[in-house]
């Protein structure tokens, strides 16, 4: 299957500089073809050629879609355990990114739901770029510093970060890889309070599947929090009662604590767009846009990461100890010399950061 030079360009970029597969090596393609138009329905055949083509040993498995996975199916696992690599083009992959996966191959998660995607610079800027900036992003937020987040609908949180985002030189906070790599370390929530602006809507976080999983907001409804807690909303009464409801479906399924933010972060990946409206698909949208610097978002309903329920915040402002990192959804930390000498050393990654996709899929 002879490949569009930019198509390529990704699909290496993944399967080199993310995974590190090497000629001769084995990689297991789990899909999970067929369910709800989340992933390209081709995506993991083209892939699968492209790897080929660079003589790796390929093994494709269809993967299936469950409400909850905390291991993998055996099937599923007899598989990917005779592998040296496992790439996940499915949402089982990151069902279990917080668990432990016992003695396997490398596992990475893919975050890019198309052919074009992977032909756009979100899938080829250099995979390691990335994790070196993501790192500097989490020296820059951690360290018992004094954070502001605020937003044009009227979010305003304060709160003191962590004191160690610890060893995180490749993933840290997951047990599988992330690709593209698009988010730094979430930051605890638990000495966090003031008002969250809820605006359009309440998606799902990806670790559980649950029907209704997301909540149209008409308007602005606030969520109060008290030191990672959701003390109380206040809005219009109709849209409060909805997102309550909410809220009480999902902790009530799952026993967990509804009231609780667990985490947060934003995006750094000036390329992370978006084809089509967010609306259309939210549950493609939350699954492959959070890395869009436009957008902060917040793991909450769960005392565990990440959550149940994704809050959404659109175009934030980061303050860390005074100075913006984000500004009305701006990465202006990239524009520091630290990050900017970064960027000289991946030829063509400063232009991506001075032309970022502002569209990634909202109306």
């Amino acid at each position: 299957m002879e490949l569009p030079l930019k198509l390529r360009d990704g699909i290496d970029n993944l399967l080199f500089n993310c995974i590190g597969a090497k000629a001769g090596e084995s990689l297991a393609i789990v899909s999970e073809q067929g369910v709800g138009g989340y992933y390209s329905a081709t995506l993991d055949r083209v892939v699968a050629a492209r790897a080929r083509a660079r003589s790796l040993d390929v093994h494709l498995v269809v993967a299936p879609v469950l409400e909850e996975v905390n291991t993998f199916p055996d099937e599923i696992r007899q598989v990917i355990e005779s592998t040296d690599h496992v790439l996940f083009l499915s949402r089982i992959g990151d069902q279990v990114r917080f668990s432990e996966l016992g003695r396997i191959g490398s596992t990475t998660m893919c975050y890019a739901l198309d052919e074009e995607s992977f032909a756009t610079p979100f899938c080829s800027a250099h995979y390691e770029f990335f994790v070196r900036l993501k790192n500097m992003v989490n020296a820059a937020v951690f360290g018992e510093k004094e954070i502001t987040i605020r937003c044009a609908s009227g979010t305003y949180l304060h709160g003191i970060s962590a004191g160690d985002p610890g060893d995180d030189d490749t993933v840290g906070d997951v047990t599988v890889k992330r690709f593209p790599m698009t988010v730094f370390r979430p930051i605890p929530a638990n000495t966090f309070s003031g008002k969250i602006a809820l605006t359009r809507w309440l998606v799902r976080t990806g670790t559980r599947i649950y029907e209704p999983e997301s909540v149209l907001i008409d308007g602005v409804v606030f969520a109060l929090v008290e030191n990672g807690r959701i003390v109380d909303f206040d809005g219009a009464s109709g849209e409060v009662e909805k997102i309550r409801a909410h809220y009480a479906f999902v902790a009530n399924k799952f026993n967990i604590q509804a009231d609780l933010i667990h985490s947060w972060h934003a995006g750094i990946h000036p390329q992370n767009g978006y084809f089509g409206t967010a609306t259309d698909n939210l549950t493609r949208w939350a699954g492959s846009a959070f890395g869009n610097p436009r957008y902060l978002h917040l793991h909450t309903c769960g005392d565990y990461p990440p959550g149940e329920i994704c809050i959404s915040v659109f175009d934030p402002t980061v303050s860390v100890d005074g100075v913006d990192l984000w500004r009305d959804g701006r990465f202006v930390f990239a524009e520091s010399t630290a990050v900017k000498t970064l960027q000289y050393e991946y030829p063509g990654m400063q232009q991506l950061f001075e032309n970022p996709v502002m569209e990634y899929g909202l109306d």
